[in-house]
């Protein structure tokens, strides 16, 4: 009983942590930042800046180009990396990493459920 407790307590931090630092976080990215980071590595196409569900997308897809050098060589943006500002860099990679903290806090609680 207390094993499905704490996997309960667990699953719900993750949850409440998208909905209360994700979720603002992604909306404020959307506003200026992704925009930014779109006219400088892609060139002026606002792919992922359309709607709320490629934004998400595009955060995380932008938080592994900037977190990952292989990541970036991949999609030839290694270079054109360097070029956005530093205080946006440093909020995708924030972004990325608190949502893969969160779906790793999900995924632990299912190991304590029977």
């Amino acid at each position: 009983m207390d094993s499905e407790l704490f996997g309960l307590l667990l699953f719900g931090i993750g949850i409440g942590v998208i909905f209360i630092i994700i979720l603002p976080l992604a909306f404020y990215l959307k506003g200026k930042k992704l925009r930014t980071v779109e006219d400088i590595l892609e060139s002026g196409n606002h792919y992922y800046s359309l709607n709320i569900f490629m934004a998400l997308h595009g955060l995380l897809h932008y938080g592994s180009v900037f977190l990952f050098d292989w990541y970036a060589k991949r999609y030839n943006l290694l270079s054109d990396r360097n070029k956005v500002p530093a205080q946006a860099s440093i909020l995708f990679k924030v972004y990325f990493v608190i949502f893969m903290l969160c779906v790793l806090l999900m995924f632990l609680s299912t190991l304590f459920f029977e």
